[in-house]
């Protein structure tokens, strides 16, 4: 079907635009889109009662969207697990897992549930849609994952399907998965059109993971914020010069961002003033608000907060009322060209980050790259580099280089219009229709 001569297109996400998880990812790239499709999202993670937004609310805000639920009863996982069985893929990935003898039974466990997951996705988003050998559309999955899986395993059926996927990080790398093994990739990838990265770090790891050749097929599109039309004069001329470096954290409290290693640094640090604020949530919230106050409380020089969950447009707004100091984090892994780092460079904010990944290509020269394991005593160390230089040329300096690197390689304008227009030459279309 088409709408107004725009070719269909369905987005598949975790929760947007019914939950604030993918704000900051999807939020920025969707209306690009929707200058050459008709965009129908379908949000299959919605954690219930976490809705920001009913099916109401979604209308009203002129999209057009679905849920479809991925929780299964016993006897939808019995009956998907047995027309999993009888697909070619179940037992090409099997036979993959027995060939690696590496943790046999718990990756057969664990390929056969992501199958019966990804089956029960499948029939769900066929009947929901009404999809027929007859449908024309592009379906783009913005997570690489069992979603993703569940409509290229039958692929076949869909001649006139196209299907896209992006891949970021905990879909992507074998260590971010359970038993250390992404499942069904290569059979996933055969389905597909393209298979877009946000990294190039990324798309290495995976052409050299899976032996494959770079082409057409595995192009680099990295994600991107909107200017701030923020220069290195504004960075000057607004310098509060209060004697205290406001160090900004933002991301989703989860094992892997490592935010107790900036406690830590925080606690060792002497020879500086320095305000931590943290924006984000997530389950460990309580054990870090805990440890912050078993390490910090009574500093005299250390001062913090944990803002929470703020939606994108929140963080830019603390960023537009605060003079930001330095945005930092210590993450262990990173799938693509984490967001809050990116915001902080359309600021011309320096940045303070471990050394893994694409962040090695987005602090060079406007901040400090840390080991990717770093101790307490080095992230102080960083964190006291900072205050000393903060204020002066080369503090400015790096603000000016973090404006170029924003400008050079995360610009929304550049960087989504030409994905937009990549996406519409899949479908078919032409951009100067």
């Amino acid at each position: 079907m088409e709408h107004n001569n725009k070719p269909d297109m369905y987005l598949i996400t975790h929760d947007f635009p019914y939950g604030h998880k993918e704000d900051s990812f999807v939020k920025p790239e969707y209306p690009y889109l929707c200058q050459f499709f008709h965009v129908t999202l379908i949000a299959a993670e919605v954690a219930p009662g976490a809705e920001r937004l009913s099916e109401e609310e979604v209308r009203r805000k002129g999209m057009d969207a679905c849920i479809i639920p991925t929780r299964q009863s016993f006897a939808e996982k019995m009956f998907s697990l047995l027309c999993f069985l009888g697909e070619k893929d179940c037992y090409t990935e099997l036979a993959s897992i027995v060939k690696s003898r590496e943790k046999i039974l718990r990756r057969i466990y664990r390929a056969l549930m992501f199958g019966t997951a990804a089956e029960t996705f499948y029939r769900r988003l066929k009947k929901r849609i009404s999809l027929t050998r007859d449908t024309r559309a592009l379906f783009y999955f913005y997570w690489f994952d069992y979603k993703c899986f569940g409509l290229t395993m039958h692929r076949h059926r869909f001649p006139q399907v196209k299907i896209v996927a992006r891949t970021h990080g905990y879909e992507l790398y074998d260590e971010r998965e359970l038993y250390g093994r992404q499942f069904f990739k290569p059979q996933t990838d055969a389905g597909l059109a393209r298979l877009i990265f946000a990294a190039q770090s990324a798309k290495d790891y995976y052409l050299t993971r899976y032996r494959l050749t770079d082409g057409d097929k595995y192009p680099l599109h990295r994600l991107g914020v909107s200017g701030k039309g923020v220069t290195e004069e504004d960075r000057r001329g607004n310098y509060p010069n209060d004697g205290t470096l406001l160090l900004l954290s933002c991301s989703y409290i989860s094992p892997v961002k490592r935010i107790d290693r900036i406690i830590e640094g925080l606690a060792a640090v002497t020879a500086a003033k320095v305000r931590w604020v943290h924006i984000g949530g997530g389950d460990a919230l309580g054990r870090l608000q805990e440890l912050a106050r078993e390490k910090l409380d009574g500093r005299d020089n250390i001062q913090y907060e944990f803002t929470g969950p703020l939606l994108n447009e929140e963080v830019i707004a603390y960023y537009t009322a605060n003079y930001v100091s330095c945005l930092i984090t210590t993450t262990q892994s990173e799938g693509g060209s984490p967001v809050a780092v990116q915001e902080a460079l359309s600021f011309g904010v320096p940045v303070i980050a471990t050394a893994v990944r694409e962040l090695k290509q987005m602090v060079d020269g406007n901040g400090i790259l840390l080991s990717e394991n770093p101790s307490a005593q080095e992230t102080a160390q960083a964190i006291m580099r900072m205050a000393k230089c903060y204020g002066t040329e080369a503090y400015f300096q790096m603000c000016g280089k973090s404006l170029v690197i924003f400008d050079e390689k995360f610009d929304e304008r550049r960087n989504f219009q030409a994905f937009a227009e990549e996406m519409l030459r899949v479908a078919g279309g032409s951009v100067e229709d």
